[in-house]
């Protein structure tokens, strides 16, 4: 192949002039590029390079080889070197050899980092300034694959960082440009190889490079070659420039999003096998080589020779395993994928669980034995993993029979606790997983069976109702009867106590006396709540004592009790029951409750033995704090018997003595009410009693004093006062017959002062007048009792 040539160097005077010019150029290459040419072929030696060197001193002068695109389209190679003097014996002289190519590139496909020190390139002009047209292309020596591996091992910490940067530099027109201090041209040449070599053909022979210049920042290759005297560094951190420093200098940071291609290429090229990267490479078209260059091939690859990776370019090689092979994605793969290395990640975890069914054949061989211990320690870290990260690592387990018994339990959790309270997609995710697995539905149900005994079992009949109707309960009493109870109906409504019985008999006889059972059958019958006093009731008689007692049902009777209502006509049998049956686990404050329930069920019948105002009085400090609906029933029991027909005079005299204020004010509050006022304007006698009541303790102190002066003064005396004589005079005379002061002290009590005689006596008229008490209208002033008397 004949190429267009020219030379450039410091010549002697001739018709084209002296000094610096083209010695020597191709007849055929446009002379219109001559002047963009010479813009690119200079060369200035580094900065602290002898200024008169000797022979071999020349030879350790960088080559400045570079690769331009011109602004026709066609490309520049180039080739210059400090030749030291020029034909006036002047120091500072080069010369350049380059080439044009107006097309297809150099011959052979060589790529142009491939002529490097190629035999074709000249330190001299040609004899009679003709370029030589009979040499020939052929690729140089200097740069072989020994060399090359021996190159990158020795710069392996900056490996990955440049291909991240080389694979930047076609995405876009303002891509950086990248900048190598190295101290020889050589090594530069060395990193362009590199380059070359991870770049699709087509875009590798674009690549534009020097391998030296003194001016970096002047440069406009992709891949500039500087030596430390440029001070490259100093860019570092300039967005325009990547710096690779590899002689001890400042290089840019690492870009803060990795390039997983690039790690895998890295460890390709130091594991000696950078061919595989070419074949790579060569196997993908197109010139977009950020899609084109497919991570999941070469780490596929890298996997398959056995060459460790890092957790993302195992992630990338079991996807590509998963999606693009056809059939089986092959043993060797399989086995490197196995292997791992560092610590595996969520990602590479999941796209390992895609090569479930073909990582089963390989289940026995040792070689997959890493995997499985890896595998069992995800596990564990997973309990607690989301519902779709935990089963694509079981069905791997279980394909690889790694350890299922170890990994059961954390998945039959999972699965049952997004069964129980999960979103529909973990609860779908769940459904699918026990599909077609007896084994591991069979341990969800014992999960389900355990939650039904220790936590809600009213949320396990929703979950067998929804999730898993038809579902093998044989095994599990308490499933068994969270079925049931899921079809009972409305519960507020049922014969609870009935279909409590019911649950125990689905269980089955065997299970009726464990404890736990009788307490999942009252939840689902009862949930939280207690039982009301009349169920409660019923359980305690028909439950043997040590039943209830395992079960821990004692309590919830107590509390059914404890918290009954005022008006519950079963609360005080269930407090008797109670003290009957379960007196020897009884708290003492729950007891004095239960026996103060027990005993206003008796007020409240009539039966209760005297001296029950002093009783209720030390059972309610015993059980303070006391609930309210009991203290509600034993004040209102009390204060009914103190205040009814022929109440114990005793009993009173007990209670105010106690000083207990709130059965005295519970007292109180009754003898106001309306109903005790008219009993009194009914029944002389009754006002009597209450009078004989409140006149009780005079001067006792305490509470007492004030409340019953309030009684005799509000209550007592209206009712007096309105009363016709006739019923002042039986009051008068119930008093007498109770022997005493009564009646005396009544009259004094009753006198009225002056102004009520006088108004006694005018009423007095007007009754007369107006016939009797029928004539009276409801603004007269009524006789007092000891005017109607006399």
């Amino acid at each position: 192949m004949t190429v267009q040539q020219l030379h450039y160097t410091s010549a002697a005077p001739g018709p084209d002039g002296s000094g610096f010019r083209f010695t020597a150029v191709s007849d055929d290459l446009p002379a219109a590029l001559l002047g963009e040419v010479e813009q690119l072929v200079g060369y200035e030696p580094p900065r602290d390079a002898p200024a008169r060197p000797s022979a071999a001193e020349l030879a350790s002068f960088p080559v400045a080889f570079s690769h331009h695109r011109l602004s026709d389209g066609s490309r520049l190679l180039c080739r210059a070197v400090y030749t030291g003097t020029d034909y006036s014996g002047r120091y500072g002289n080069f010369h350049a050899h380059a080439v044009r190519l107006p097309g297809g590139g150099l011959p052979g496909s060589m790529l142009p980092i491939q002529a490097w020190e190629s035999p074709f390139w000249a330190d001299r002009t040609p004899e009679g300034g003709v370029p030589d047209r009979s040499a020939e292309f052929t690729p140089g020596r200097h740069i072989d694959r020994t060399g090359l591996l021996e190159f990158v091992r020795a710069r392996a910490e900056r490996l990955e960082p440049f291909l991240t940067d080389v694979r930047t530099l076609f995405r876009s027109p303002d891509a950086p440009q990248l900048l190598v201090v190295e101290r020889d041209s050589m090594h530069i040449a060395h990193w362009i190889a590199v380059a070359s070599s991870v770049l699709p053909p087509e875009l590798a022979d674009r690549l534009t490079f020097t391998t030296y210049t003194r001016r970096p920042l002047l440069a406009r290759q992709q891949i500039v070659g500087t030596l430390p005297d440029a001070d490259a560094g100093g860019f570092a951190s300039d967005h325009r420039y990547r710096v690779h420093d590899c002689t001890g200098g400042h290089s840019s940071p690492d870009r803060e999003e990795a390039d997983p291609w690039a790690a895998v290429a890295a460890r390709l090229w130091l594991a000696g096998r950078p061919e595989l990267v070419a074949a790579a490479v060569r196997s993908r078209t197109g010139t977009d080589h950020g899609a084109a260059d497919d991570v999941g091939q070469l780490a596929a690859l890298a996997a398959a020779e056995g060459i460790a990776l890092d957790a993302a370019g195992r992630t990338a090689a079991a996807r590509r395993a998963r999606t693009h092979s056809a059939g089986s994605p092959g043993t060797a793969l399989l086995l490197g994928l196995a292997a791992g290395g560092t610590e595996r990640t969520a990602g590479e975890w999941t796209a390992l669980a895609g090569l479930a069914d073909e990582f089963a054949p390989l289940a026995a061989q040792p070689a997959m034995d890493p995997l499985k211990r890896d595998l069992l320690q995800e596990l564990e870290r997973a309990a607690a993993a989301p519902l779709d990260a935990l089963l694509p690592l079981f069905r791997l387990a279980d394909a690889l029979d790694a350890g299922r018994t170890a990994a059961l339990p954390a998945l039959t959790e999972r699965l049952g606790t997004a069964l129980l309270d999960g979103p529909e997609r973990d609860r779908s995710s769940a459904r699918a997983a026990l599909d077609g697995r007896p084994e591991l539905a069979a341990a969800v149900l014992g999960i389900l069976d355990r939650a039904a005994a220790t936590g809600d079992p009213r949320a396990v009949s929703r979950v067998l109702t929804a999730e898993l109707p038809g579902a093998d309960l044989a095994f599990h009493p308490h499933l068994r009867m969270a079925a049931a109870a899921a079809t009972a109906g409305d519960l507020a409504r049922a014969d609870r106590p009935g279909l409590f019985t019911a649950l125990l008999n689905t269980a089955g006889t065997e299970h009726r006396s464990t404890p736990s059972v009788l307490r999942t059958a009252f939840r689902l019958v009862w949930g939280d709540t207690p039982p009301r006093p009349v169920e409660a009731g019923t359980l305690l008689a028909e439950l043997p004592a040590a039943w209830h007692r395992a079960a821990g049902l004692d309590e919830v009777f107590v509390r059914a009790a404890l918290d009954s209502t005022p008006d519950d006509p079963e609360a005080p049998e269930l407090a008797k029951s109670l003290l009957l049956h379960c007196s020897e686990t009884l708290e003492p404050r729950h007891r004095a409750a239960l026996l103060l329930l027990e005993l206003a069920g008796d007020i409240a019948a009539g039966e209760a033995r005297a001296g029950c105002a002093g009783q209720a009085v030390a059972l309610r400090a015993q059980a303070l704090p006391l609930e309210a609906g009991i203290e509600r029933r034993v004040s209102a029991a009390l204060a009914g018997r103190l205040l009814g027909a022929d109440p114990p005079l005793g009993e009173l005299l007990a209670l105010v003595r106690s000083g207990d204020e709130h059965f005295l004010r519970a007292y109180a509050e009754a003898a106001r009410h309306e109903s005790v006022a008219d009993r009194m304007r009914r029944e002389p006698a009754y006002a009597a009693d209450c009078f004989t009541a409140w006149q009780t303790a005079p001067g006792d102190g305490g509470p007492w004093d004030e409340i019953r002066t309030g009684l005799l003064t509000s209550v007592l005396r209206p009712v007096v006062r309105r009363m016709p004589a006739e019923d002042v005079e039986a009051l008068l005379a119930s008093l007498r017959r109770r022997g005493g002061p009564w009646a005396g002290q009544f009259e004094d009590w009753n006198r009225p002062g002056v102004l009520g005689r006088v108004a006694g006596r005018w009423r007095a008229r007007s009754v007369s007048r107006n016939g009797g008490a029928a004539g009276r209208g409801p603004g007269d002033i009524e006789p007092t009792g000891e005017e109607r008397h006399r």
